[in-house]
């Protein structure tokens, strides 16, 4: 599996002809632009997308897009910045740092808070198209910063 830290390697193309780093680079400048139609551009029709935040894993079109417009509603200016990537037949692995503000606590705006935390998400891609996509983050660092006496406590939740 090649990896590229500052830009994207020209890996050869995906099955269905867009090369891998060009199909992944469209998606993080997509979810940075909070583009849902250009998002759902990049899935497959029967794609699965699965957060760690999620109850369950987001299946086609319909619901992964009802997902991402509900993910920019609520948190309006979360970004992603890759700081390295990894290419391999069909896969990709991109590590980033989600940053913006929490979703407004108790319908509060003043409750909102900075935050910022590392995390990974995983592509299987298929004919030129995302089939599958896995994030991982830590939720609790996340609560952390938004409640700072529970750094205070001798063991995580």
């Amino acid at each position: 599996m090649r990896t590229n830290r500052d830009g994207f390697e020209h890996g050869g193309p995906t099955p269905g002809g867009m090369e891998l780093p060009i199909l992944i680079n469209r998606w993080v400048v997509a979810f940075n632009a909070h583009d849902v139609d250009e998002l759902i551009a990049l899935y497959h029709e029967s794609a699965e997308l699965f957060d760690t935040g999620m109850r369950h894993a987001r299946r086609g079109h319909q619901e992964i897009a009802h997902w991402f417009s509900q993910r920019f509603s609520s948190m309006p200016t979360i970004q992603y910045t890759p700081t390295r990537r990894f290419f391999g037949e069909g896969q990709a692995v991109v590590c980033w740092i989600a940053s913006g503000k929490t979703p407004r606590l108790l319908k509060q705006s003043w409750l909102s808070r900075p935050f910022q935390v590392d995390g990974v998400s995983i592509f299987l891609v298929r004919s030129g198209l995302i089939l599958r996509q896995s994030d991982y983050y830590d939720h609790f660092a996340i609560v952390e910063q938004v409640f700072p006496p529970l750094r205070w406590l001798p063991f995580r939740l």
